[in-house]
């Protein structure tokens, strides 16, 4: 696959799939989430034995909900990316013909966003998540939504970001992206929100039940690159594992405006 099939792909459908991470790369993040998750949860001894070779039978812990919810509520549900790492993304050749092509440059920063109201903002760090495996385990997968909206506040710079969403387990169709190709096309009313306790924007069901999602089937080391209006979300895990995976936002270095939006 050339830049030009990426940058074709990512214009007409708001999302391209591009191989971004090596076998090591991905062995390494692993490792990093199991290291945060062990550090957040010091009060019990459910997690004292998760390694590489059982992070994907992490709902076989049995770990009660209110400490699930604790480890992995938004204000600390991240990893920290090394210098050499961050640099490695900024040189992806794909990652930059799409920058220029949608932006006219490629100046971006790796920025972790909670909630703006509460200045929640790092930098060179990735959110990580956890979805166990069942179709009624809905609280795992969060409703349709698109990134434009960066941490619960309103904006309509659709230049604000680009984001990277990486499976390191669970790869196919019972476990990937939820996504609306095309969505990204079309101004999506604010009015269509419901109200929820999380910082994210969710679409009601009247709003997108007559668009058309799909799955699509990741490789190891593969990404899905899309745009910050494309829909997505309802990502119901209906395999057998637990699925964990990142998402990389780049934001636009030279349009910094957004983070002093109002709501």
């Amino acid at each position: 696959m050339n830049s030009k099939t990426v940058d074709k792909n990512f214009t007409n459908n708001g999302y391209c799939i591009i191989n971004l991470f090596s076998k090591s790369q991905i062995e390494n993040i692993k490792k990093n989430i199991i290291k945060k998750l062990l550090k957040l949860e010091t009060k019990t001894n459910f997690l004292k034995n998760l390694n590489l070779n059982n992070l994907k039978d992490y709902h076989k812990l049995k770990i009660p909900e209110k400490i699930h919810k604790d480890i992995l509520k938004t204000s600390t549900r991240y990893i920290n990316l090394d210098s050499e790492l961050i640099e490695y993304l900024s040189n992806n050749r794909y990652l930059k013909s799409i920058m220029i092509s949608q932006w006219g440059h490629n100046d971006t920063v790796v920025n972790w966003v909670g909630s703006l109201k509460k200045k929640q903002i790092k930098q060179k760090v990735v959110g990580f998540r956890i979805s166990r495996p069942s179709k009624s385990m809905k609280k795992d997968a969060t409703g349709i939504h698109c990134d434009l909206h960066v941490g619960g506040k309103i904006c309509s710079d659709k230049k604000v970001l680009v984001t990277a969403w990486v499976p390191l387990i669970g790869f196919n169709k019972k476990y990937s992206l939820n996504l609306s190709p095309k969505s990204h096309i079309p101004n999506h009313p604010i009015d269509n929100f419901i109200k929820g306790k999380t910082v994210t924007n969710v679409y009601s069901k009247n709003y997108y039940k007559n668009l058309k999602f799909l799955r699509p089937k990741l490789k190891e080391g593969q990404a899905i690159i899309f745009h910050p209006n494309l829909l997505h979300g309802n990502s119901f895990n209906v395999g057998t594992s637990t699925r964990i995976s990142i998402e990389i936002r780049f934001y636009n270095k030279k349009n910094i405006k957004f983070w002093k939006i109002k709501k």
